[in-house]
């Protein structure tokens, strides 16, 4: 039997064949329809298709697809995929976000236009069309120039902002797959697209880019779904901006071999395949089953603590993620991880809560 890792790796390259297909698709047809110079536009500047002939795609479908198929090509150059542990990816939703500099998106040039792709997929509320569930499959992250709005490498000096690509696909409200179209190999996937200013002085929170993506679509106020999105985007793109984020390329692993006969699943592997969170995603797990321990430890005493002296009211301290200055003149930005912790622990009582007696400090 496969090991645990192994089979991660597996389910990673099944998600990131079903979205690199996805994206070479959207090429081959604009070049089936004689608009395959139409990314290139995106990409480097040029004149626009002003009219298509009756039949073909339409204005927005052309949009839709020159977009896709100019990220494939700018992805192409790189190839770079990274995996993401579904155990970082569970803990890292847990962490909060304050007001982020948008200079510290630079960062994200270390590995040029990144796709992260979830090895288990995290069930989440479609942003985009008419909602409804769905499982989270990858974040596409590329450059953007402005004022022309040209996509580049997230590693170009000339970008602005980052342009982000979420891709779901939809499910059924049990969780279960939905029939496919007819005449359709694959599930049909949704791609919400986002953007990060990373220009020196940028300032802005969650909940301005998510302000920013409902007046995109047309709406006064963001609905939860575009708020959750945001914020598991950027929560993945500021620990990416990391100089010491858990990225690393795997060691060759190896499986049991197919029986004769067997033909078995290849993929064309990418140019960087890393491992996002392998390393620290299931030690933090393995750190919160701690803390519940010790909760439940420390319920089973009779909650005085020490025998004497001031005692902080028992808390935890949330999981965040926080902006690094350093460099000359404080100028330059990264990121770190701070795991939760609790304060006072071994204070608290068999209902989590501290016993009488605790006196909490006035703030």
């Amino acid at each position: 039997m496969a090991s645990k890792d192994v089979e991660l790796g597996r389910a990673t390259a099944v998600v990131a064949e079903q979205v690199v297909a996805e994206l070479t698709a959207a090429d081959r047809l604009l070049n089936k329809v004689g608009l395959g110079d139409l990314p290139d536009h995106a990409i480097n500047g040029g004149a626009l298709v002003g009219a298509l002939a009756p039949g073909l795609l339409s204005a927005s479908e052309v949009r839709q697809m020159t977009t896709l198929a100019a990220l494939w090509r700018l992805w192409a150059k790189g190839k770079n995929v990274a995996a993401m542990h579904p155990d970082m990816a569970s803990e890292l939703a847990t962490y909060k976000l304050g007001t982020l500099p948008g200079q510290l998106f630079r960062n994200l040039a270390r590995h040029p236009n990144l796709m992260v792709v979830f090895a288990e997929p995290p069930t989440v509320e479609l942003s985009v069309g008419d909602g409804g569930a769905g499982q989270l499959l990858a974040i596409l992250f590329c450059g953007r120039t402005n004022p022309r709005k040209l996509l580049c490498l997230t590693s170009d000096d000339r970008m602005d902002e980052v342009a982000v690509t979420v891709i779901a696909e939809p499910r059924a409200e049990d969780g279960s797959a939905l029939p496919r179209l007819p005449g359709a190999t694959a599930a049909v996937l949704e791609f919400a697209h986002l953007s990060i200013p990373a220009r020196d002085g940028d300032r802005f929170t969650v909940e301005d880019l998510a302000n920013r993506l409902a007046h995109k679509s047309g709406q006064e106020e963001p609905t939860n779904a575009q708020r959750e999105i945001v914020k598991r985007m950027l929560q993945i793109a500021v620990y990416l901006c990391s100089s010491a984020a858990d990225l690393a390329t795997p060691t060759a692993l190896r499986g049991k071999a197919a029986k004769p006969g067997k033909q078995q699943r290849r993929w064309n592997k990418p140019d960087a395949f890393l491992r996002l969170g392998w390393r620290l995603g299931p030690r933090l797990k393995a750190a919160r089953a701690r803390v519940q321990d010790a909760r439940r430890s420390a319920s089973q005493g009779d909650g005085s603590g020490s025998a004497g002296g001031w005692r902080q009211y028992p808390h935890q301290r949330s999981g965040h993620i926080k902006t690094i200055w350093y460099g000359p003149g404080r100028s330059l930005a990264d990121s770190r991880l701070i795991e939760p912790y609790w304060v006072s622990e071994d204070l608290l009582n068999a209902d989590g809560e501290a016993p009488e007696g605790i006196i909490r400090p006035v703030r």
